[in-house]
């Protein structure tokens, strides 16, 4: 271990096994480095240090990080600088004292004191004179409390809800309890500043992807030279809470996967769902980017005019999600012409492009909607998502389509031209370049990536989703009862339904109504009340329904009554048969009276 004085100017070591820097010292069994790979703060005593690196700070006395170049301005460095070249001569006996003192303009005495101080193996900065006050990294604070202040750190500034207020109380508890001054909070502010680098905060507090995407290189930034040549896709959850049909029910966030051309800007293609990301929406959105969209912005209610981007792209990046990476997909993107690209693991920065697309999304449109999440717990405070929602998906579908149009006629901060500008310069509609070319086989892409079912086919034709399909050229196969049906979720008018190994269209059986999108009738269904054939579907046909059953029952008691009534007479009969006029529960028959025959004369006392 090299001697106090030495040690006291270095800044450079090796403290248990790592390169680090010293960056306070309080005393030699005290002292604060900082590990050069990780930025991580380590107290250490002076047998930790194992040996010096090199020698880069200034002589330093007490408690002080050591000098740094950059503490210093260009007028003394300079001053320095020519006073160290005078005794470097000195020394080697170029000059003499006195010519010496008269270069630099100095006493005998203040020369021999500077060249006193002079190490040559700091190098000028040796002779940098010491300001007034407080050097920087001086610190007031008691060995002890700096210690406490150092274990306090790296005790409570640990998760995400860590703050400096939280360390400063546990350092104002621990400092009483053991009878010390206690410093202030911008004191330790400043301390937890020193222990914990920004980055390391900025992990624990938000955690690693931020620091990662705050503080990580980022070498080899893409050129693009042309539209369509790179272009990325990403998924994400809409920060918006959405209403079934009957507007009372909820049925959650709905998912959007996004498609933007790097040159441009241009979202060229997207897919909102209700469902997690899968096959259906990457397909959806991958054909809609490649495909012109003018029967999908016929169905939002917007001019195709005001959604013309369409074009196959060279190159399609993506992160490593499943639905990016199935073998199926990625055939089906080399058979087109599209190389998929995919970001090294770990590494959200590679996808800046669309990140920071759906981020502006969210935080300038999305957010100022009824019904909105936000992004975090905190903004989220004190905030009924679910009370306040207003929309239903169809109204989310119409009024992003919208937000897009107006997204793509805004002036970008990186372009200095809107994306819809940017694309037409130079797909120029007149005199310049011509318009993506459209994909030869367009039937066949989607049949690619289309998601597919199994049905039978009936008599009447094939059942999916709410709506009945029929062409004439079903006859043969009815009664099939797997048959593989293809559908465009855009697009429900239709279907393909594979016979004798070709796929063949099929529309609609009633060509007079327009089917709903696929992700519109998969809401519809959601929280809807279910049709019951048989079921009774007011408060009168209740109370019938009731009173009938009374009746039912009323019937049965009285009937059931009486005829206990008849069989225990009946019984009574058959146990005592003696004659009619002791039996009182048998009444004597009646003796009709005979009117052929003649009166007989009256006679008064009543008798004949």
């Amino acid at each position: 271990m090299p001697n106090q004085e030495v040690f006291f100017r270095v800044s450079l070591v090796v403290a248990k096994g790592k390169l680090a820097t010293i960056q306070q010292i309080l005393s030699a069994k005290s002292i604060r480095v900082v590990v050069k790979a990780t930025g991580e703060a380590l107290m250490v005593s002076q047998r930790d240090i194992e040996r010096i690196v090199g020698l880069t700070g200034g002589v330093a006395g007490g408690n002080v990080i050591n000098l740094n170049v950059n503490d210093y301005g260009e007028d003394e460095l300079s001053l320095a600088v020519e006073r160290y070249n005078v005794i470097s001569q000195w020394r080697v006996k170029e000059v003499t004292t006195a010519q010496a003192c008269v270069k630099l303009n100095l006493s005998r005495s203040y020369f021999f004191r500077l060249a006193k101080m002079c190490d040559e193996e700091i190098g000028p900065l040796s002779l940098v004179l010491q300001r007034r006050g407080v050097k920087k990294g001086v610190t007031r604070l008691d060995e002890a409390v700096e210690v406490i202040v150092f274990d306090a750190t790296h005790k409570v500034y640990n998760s995400k809800g860590a703050s400096y207020s939280k360390v400063w109380l546990e350092v104002d508890v621990a400092c009483k309890e053991q009878g010390l001054p206690s410093p202030c909070k911008a004191t330790v502010l400043r301390r937890v500043k020193l222990i914990l680098s920004e980055k390391k905060r900025v992990k624990i507090k938000a955690g690693a992807d931020a620091a990662a995407q705050q503080f990580s290189a980022r070498p080899g930034k893409k050129k693009v030279e042309r539209p369509l040549q790179w272009v990325q896709m990403d998924h994400t959850l809409v920060d918006i809470i959405l209403l079934a049909d009957d507007r009372i029910n909820v049925i959650g966030r709905p998912w959007l996967t996004v498609i933007i051309d790097i040159y441009t800007r241009v979202i060229v293609g997207y897919y909102l769902s209700l469902h997690v990301p899968s096959s259906v929406s990457v397909a959806c959105a991958l054909s809609q980017s490649v495909l012109p969209k003018i029967g999908f912005a016929k169905s939002m209610g917007i001019d195709p005019v005001d959604y013309p981007y369409y074009g196959k792209p060279d190159v399609l990046h993506m992160d490593n999600a499943a639905e990016f990476t199935s073998p199926k997909f990625k055939a089906g993107c080399e058979s087109f012409g599209i190389h998929p690209e995919y970001r090294p693991v770990g590494e959200k920065h590679f996808g800046g492009h669309v990140e920071r697309l759906i981020g502006t999304f969210m935080t300038t449109k999305v957010h100022l909607l009824k019904g909105t999440t936000m992004s975090n717990s905190v903004a989220r405070r004190d905030l009924d998502s679910e009370k306040n929602a207003t929309m239903t998906f169809f109204d989310f579908s119409r009024w992003f389509a919208r937000e897009v149009v107006v997204y793509h006629s805004t002036i970008h901060s990186a372009l200095k031209v809107s994306p819809r500008q940017a694309w037409y310069d130079y797909f120029a509609p007149s005199g310049g370049l011509p318009y993506p070319p459209k994909i030869s086989e367009p039937e066949q892409l989607k049949l690619w990536f289309m998601p597919q079912e199994v049905r039978k086919i009936n008599p009447e034709g094939i059942k999916l989703h709410g709506q009945t399909y029929w062409d004439p050229i079903l006859v043969p196969f009815v009664g099939t009862n797997k048959a593989v049906v293809k559908f465009d979720p855009f697009n429900l008018n239709e279907v393909w339904v594979k016979l004798n190994g070709q796929f063949c269209s099929i529309r609609l059986s009633d060509l007079t109504i327009q089917a709903p999108n696929y992700e519109e009738y998969r809401a519809s269904r959601l929280h809807r009340r279910p049709v019951r054939v048989g079921a009774i579907d007011s408060a009168g046909g209740l109370k019938a329904y009731r009173e009938k059953q009374g009746i039912e029952k009323e019937s049965i008691v009285l009937t059931r009554k009486q005829r206990r009534r008849k069989a225990a007479e009946k019984a009574y009969l058959d146990a005592y048969p003696g004659p009619i006029g002791d039996n009182p529960a048998v009444k004597p028959e009646k003796v009709k009276p005979d009117y052929s025959a003649l009166p007989e004369r009256f006679r008064s006392g009543g008798s004949k």
